[in-house]
């Protein structure tokens, strides 16, 4: 091999390793990272440069090498951002119009990834929408962990309690068509989702789970209310239509609340193991999963950059 080619293969393995130690790609495919690793520029950054620019939507992502970086509120510093973390991916995948404001407050580092070429290399990796969703997955956890009180679920609206009714295959996909998460997927997709998943019923006070338990499932409630509870104090409440324990399962991070049946309940258990299954199948129900995480991640996100500045008033 010519010594140019030499060079050129010894950079694309340094450039896949260093992409392989960000912790939210570590599970990627290599023949995919090394696609990731092709597109990814290298951009240095002196301390006080812009890297993302507020008022416009996001266009790239960046994955830090080293240094630190603040994401700006109103012009206030409310979160940082140091090596091994990515930046700007949440509103790229939400497509946030008003953008993000991040600057350098140190000299850093990053592989900057078009959002073109991040979405193009999604379509084709299942270990990276699979990496994609665990990690805004987790991301939300931690957010709904800070935040007080309610830890910003909404409040039931939906009656509590509704006539039985035979939940056949028919009756799940419709069911499954009517929630947020799933609405926009295929009939396919959704039937062989339903297909596997199992209709429980619940007698009011029966404990769900607990803080630190394995999540394998999630419920997703026909009928009834489930109440959650974390170490932390945070109370909230699940009504028909809520999907309870997602986050948690598809993170593969044990449960983060209590959970119990406040009155009887009906719920469609999905097994995290299935889903994943018929997302490989169907990428583009992941995929939809994905932006549909990243818009609520956002909102968490910005009801926390809220409290800060609230608290230096």
């Amino acid at each position: 091999m010519p010594a140019d080619g030499a060079a050129r293969m010894s950079n694309r393995v340094e450039r896949v390793l260093a992409l392989r130690s960000f912790p939210g790609l570590a599970l990627v495919d290599p023949a995919h990272l090394a696609i990731m690793a092709e597109v990814a520029e290298e951009r240095l950054f002196a301390k006080g440069a812009t890297i993302l620019t507020p008022g416009k939507p996001v266009g790239s992502m960046h994955l830090i090498r080293r240094g630190e970086v603040a994401v700006l509120r109103e012009g206030v510093a409310v979160r940082a951002f140091r090596g091994g973390d990515i930046v700007g991916a949440i509103a790229l995948l939400a497509r946030a119009p008003e953008g993000q404001h991040v600057v350098a407050t140190q000299e850093t580092s990053t592989f900057e990834i078009e959002r073109d070429d991040f979405e193009e290399v999604l379509e084709e990796s299942f270990s990276l929408l699979h990496a994609a969703l665990r990690g805004t997955m987790r991301g939300a956890i931690e957010c709904r962990l800070q935040i007080p009180e309610d830890s910003a679920f909404p409040t039931p609206t939906e009656e509590a309690t509704r006539p039985p009714t035979e939940l056949g295959l028919v009756e799940r996909v419709l069911f499954l068509r009517r929630l947020p998460a799933f609405g926009s997927a295929r009939i396919e997709a959704l039937a062989e989702l339903a297909r596997e998943m199992s209709e429980v019923r619940i007698r009011a006070g029966t404990e769900l789970w607990s803080v630190g338990d394995p999540a394998p499932h999630s419920l997703i409630i026909w009928s009834g209310v489930v109440t959650g509870k974390t170490a932390k104090g945070q109370r909230f409440r699940f009504g028909p239509d809520s999907v309870v324990g997602g986050m948690d399962s598809i993170a593969a991070e044990p449960r983060w609340y209590h959970a119990a049946a406040e009155t009887d309940v009906v719920a469609l258990r999905s097994d995290v193991a299935h889903l994943m299954d018929v997302i490989e199948d169907y990428p583009d129900m992941g995929t939809d999963m994905l932006r549909s995480s990243a818009r609520t991640l956002a909102e968490l996100y910005g009801r926390l950059d809220r409290i800060a500045l609230a608290s230096r008033e």
